[in-house]
């Protein structure tokens, strides 16, 4: 029987506690891939004003008019999705105790399940709408520009070439900040198929010898299993733009920003209506948008 004399609002705080520690603990591996983040409690948010690039033009003469220009403007917004909840029942006679220390088996569940659904978010943002205009309702949808081909190949050395190329045309600075790529399992295999990539005249130490995922042309890479349902419940179907292939995510960090509205949010309670069954309850809130296009990539690779 679960402890009685335990004050309900101890175990929820306890619960509340050992989940945090658990999340800061072990971050999740995509939510922190942001430039940028913050807290809110509205529903739609202006996140920042970009404006267009300012040219100082040469001076024609003494005591002239100022050289004036009209530059581009936009203001972009985060927008808060629904809340995403779950509450585990437990039976009375299944429980013996619902004091809920550090690492306890649900807190560490409660967790996992916390950092799951804001990774998940961290694509549904990457590839969908971001929100731009005075008021925030004029969607921006991912641009085709920066969408590299599959080719009917899969990870190549090729590709990484192009996805850099389009980012110094774009002026992106990836010398000031390393892009990263998003692997999903075949693609990481295929890299550690490239020559170049494994051989230690072309590579400082030997990547094969423990497995090591090192940094190569400049890009930094993240292994995840992009298409697993299990993993990315909502976001899994967006990386796969036909049969046979995937949108692996290439950026850089400041070209995304994160919100949050509830990283996490626990109780623990007894339900009179559930014969008195405790029910272990998780909720959390967050979006991730893209707040500058020419820093958001995809490659697209097509596995044998």
């Amino acid at each position: 029987m679960a402890d009685e004399n335990w004050p309900e609002g101890t175990r929820t705080t306890s619960f509340q506690l050992a989940v945090e520690y658990e999340l800061n603990a072990q971050p999740g591996k995509l939510s922190p891939l942001v430039g940028g983040s913050g807290t809110f409690s509205d529903k739609s948010v202006e996140i920042t004003d970009r404006f267009g690039d300012i040219y100082l033009e040469d001076k024609t003469g003494r005591n002239e008019d100022t050289n004036h220009t009209d530059i581009d403007h936009s203001r972009r917004w985060i927008k808060k999705p629904k809340s995403a909840d779950n509450g585990v029942l437990l039976d009375r006679d299944d429980v013996k105790a619902t004091r809920v220390d550090i690492k306890s088996p649900i807190a560490v569940q409660a967790g996992k399940g916390a950092r799951r659904y804001h990774d998940d978010m961290w694509i549904v943002g990457y590839f969908g709408n971001a929100w731009v205009g005075e008021t925030g309702d004029t969607a921006v949808p991912f641009k085709a520009a920066n969408i590299i081909p599959h080719g009917n190949t899969g990870f190549t050395k090729a590709k990484l070439l192009d996805a850099r190329e389009m980012m110094n045309l774009n002026d992106v600075d990836i010398e000031a900040e390393m892009p990263i790529i998003l692997l999903d399992p075949q693609s990481e295999t295929e890299l550690l198929q490239i020559d170049e990539y494994v051989n230690s005249d072309y590579q400082e130490g030997h990547p094969l010898v423990r497995g090591e995922i090192k940094p190569w042309l400049g890009f930094r890479f993240v292994r995840t299993n992009l298409t697993s349902a299990r993993a990315y419940k909502r976001g899994s179907s967006l990386l796969v733009p036909e049969a046979g292939a995937v949108a692996l995510p290439c950026f850089v960090p400041s070209g995304l920003y994160r919100g949050v509205w509830e990283e996490f949010f626990g109780s623990i309670d007894k339900l009179p209506g559930k014969k008195f069954s405790w029910q272990i309850y998780v909720e959390a809130c967050s979006a991730v948008t893209r707040v500058h296009e020419d820093k958001c990539y995809q490659i697209i690779v097509k596995h044998s």
